[in-house]
């Protein structure tokens, strides 16, 4: 009796289960299951790294804040000194030297948020491309699936007005359609626009700063 009881349940996974929920049955949509794949980028780590880039930002903005004060009680001793101007150049100095390592730091945490936006962004994908779930993602991967990927929202909204447009009374006329359709794709340009715009603002500043230090090299 037992071994027919066993028997039973192996030939049936689905009983199983059902036993085990006291009765009730679970049905899982292989459609669902291929709706919600899994990250490819661990959420865990990825909110890690923003904490880490939050605690640079947050390290950069105190040294600041401290080289300024440090500034106005320097500027402040220098006037019971000799040399005035020298003192207060020297303190300007020591200020400039602390906002360039707040400075550093607030880059360091600018590339970490950029690596942590993108990578959420591919989390969104439906269908993110196999070649991001190695190791070391080739250059330029994450930035094109980006580009031309749908995320699993885009996919549903793109579902349902397919479904509507079969059904007897459309959700959505032909016209507004082609205008979600145009609003989509006009969101996606301003996102790479403002992603290449930010881009090259930051390369401009990085080539200033580098411009600057060499300027304070030079300086006997």
């Amino acid at each position: 009796m037992i071994r027919f009881f066993a028997a039973s349940l192996c030939f049936s996974p689905r009983r199983v289960l059902t036993a085990a929920l006291g009765g009730s049955v679970l049905l899982i949509s292989p459609m669902l299951l291929a709706a919600t794949p899994a990250p490819v980028f661990d959420p865990v780590v990825l909110e890690a790294r923003d904490q880490e880039a939050k605690a640079l930002k947050d390290e950069g903005k105190a040294i600041r804040a401290e080289a300024d004060r440090q500034l106005e009680i320097d500027t402040w001793n220098c006037y019971s000194k000799i040399l005035v101007n020298y003192c207060i150049d020297k303190a300007r100095d020591r200020r400039y030297e602390a906002r360039e390592k707040a400075r550093a730091l607030e880059a360091q945490a600018a590339v970490i948020d950029r690596e942590v936006r993108e990578r959420r962004l591919v989390n969104q994908l439906a269908e993110p491309p196999a070649e991001l779930r190695q190791p070391n993602p080739p250059a330029g991967a994450i930035k094109k699936a980006i580009d031309e990927g749908k995320t699993i929202k885009q996919v549903e909204q793109e579902r349902k007005i397919r479904d509507a447009e079969q059904s007897a009374t459309p959700l959505k006329t032909d016209a507004e359609i082609q205008a979600a359709s145009a609003e989509r794709d006009r969101k996606a340009a301003e996102k790479r626009a403002k992603r290449e715009a930010a881009e090259q603002q930051r390369a401009a500043e990085k080539a200033a700063y580098e411009a600057q230090q060499a300027i304070k090299n030079q300086k006997p």
